[in-house]
């Protein structure tokens, strides 16, 4: 597991989470009340499982305490459509659980703001679900790693996508692509000649 991932804590009482925080800039912050009613939480064992709710369906994530030792990383992702929720518009494509450790085998990894994410060896699927400002720490086009837009925002193809650029530069080693003000894709290491619209792919 990248020791990158962010790190939470659930107070639990009487199986019941009654308290989420997250460890973001050097400090706990409490994040038990910053969802809008639309989260909820379950124990699941030794794991912790939140049910969150959007427009046409529901994220399942899924957080582990490896060790025993009271804190927990966000493990794994998944995209479910819900009856109880109306469809209004297009939504995900990939409903499989979606990772945010990785082996050495061929995973999909979900790319999060906060975070550098990676994928090992093999041909990982990075897949994009949110606007933010995103890292990639280990894409290697050569492996067959790929870049997966699911949006659920209705994108229907690379050139699509490509409408919503605003600039792509070299900053070091490093490619940068940006999406207006709040959103950006940063491929550490990632140099010219080593990623193109053939390691791209848009699905929603």
């Amino acid at each position: 597991m990248s020791s990158e991932n962010k790190v939470y804590r659930f107070d639990i009482a009487n199986n019941q989470v009654v308290g989420v925080f997250k460890f973001d800039d050097g400090r706990w912050k409490d994040k038990t009340f910053d969802d809008d009613g639309n989260k909820t939480y379950t124990v699941d064992g030794n794991d912790v499982i939140r049910t969150e709710t959007k427009h046409s369906g529901v994220e399942i994530t899924r957080y582990v305490d490896a060790d025993g030792d009271g804190l927990f990383n966000r493990v794994s992702e998944q995209w479910q459509a819900s009856s109880d929720v109306p469809a209004t518009g297009a939504i995900p494509a990939i409903t499989d659980v979606i990772r945010y450790d990785f082996t050495d085998n061929d995973d999909s990894i979900a790319v999060r703001g906060g975070e550098d994410s990676h994928g090992g060896k093999g041909a990982d699927n990075f897949i994009f679900r949110e606007a933010n400002h995103l890292r990639i720490g280990d894409f290697d086009s050569s492996e067959g790693d790929l870049l997966v837009f699911d949006t659920g925002l209705g994108l229907t193809s690379a050139e699509h996508l490509s409408d919503f650029i605003t600039d792509t530069r070299y900053e070091g080693e490093d490619f940068v692509v940006n999406f207006g003000a709040d959103a950006s894709i940063t491929l550490v290491g990632v140099q010219p000649g080593q990623i193109g619209w053939d390691d791209v792919s848009v699905l929603s």
